[in-house]
């Protein structure tokens, strides 16, 4: 079995097929510069502007690891503009989200990322989505996140609850 290395670098996007063994991470192209690495069982990717929306279809496995956070999910859709940056982001099943300095974690089974908004939405299929963190966990039918203002949203039926520091 092979997985798909797919390295999105500001201005730059770079895919790969490698062995089921971790390879090394490939170096950022400039000192500094963040980097978003997702890896997947496979990919269908639509670079042509004749053929629809320019996508690329992550599915089995899938892993995303970028500076902030860490993600996984059986399938995700990266939706790219016209000048082939990344516009938005689905991910599909057993989607768990978490943050890397710890504060917070998510599980949904469908997640939705605008980036031109900076918005994460939680969607409810079956299940509602949860928002954990160190003080409160919260549940809703739609749980919208904005993670550079640390501020959150839900619709629908919600529910929080509180835990005590200890």
């Amino acid at each position: 079995m092979k997985a798909f290395t797919f390295l999105i670098v500001p201005g730059l996007w770079m895919a790969g097929v490698q062995a089921q063994t971790p390879a090394p991470q490939p170096a950022a192209t400039t000192p500094g510069a963040s980097q978003t690495v997702i890896t997947s069982d496979t990919l269908d990717l639509n670079l042509s502007k004749t053929k629809g929306q320019k996508q690329g279809l992550f599915r089995g496995n899938v892993k995303v690891d970028e500076p902030r956070f860490s993600m996984t999910s059986k399938e995700m859709t990266v939706f790219f503009a016209e000048d082939d940056s990344v516009q938005d982001v689905e991910a599909r099943e057993d989607v768990v989200i978490k943050r890397k300095d710890g504060s917070s974690e998510t599980w949904s089974e469908k997640a939705v990322y605008n980036m031109k908004e900076k918005k994460l939405i939680l969607l409810k299929v079956t299940k509602q989505p949860k928002a954990i963190s160190q003080d409160k966990t919260v549940f809703a039918d739609k749980i919208i996140l904005f993670p550079e203002e640390d501020k959150m949203l839900t619709e629908g039926a919600s529910r929080v609850m509180l835990q005590k520091a200890p």
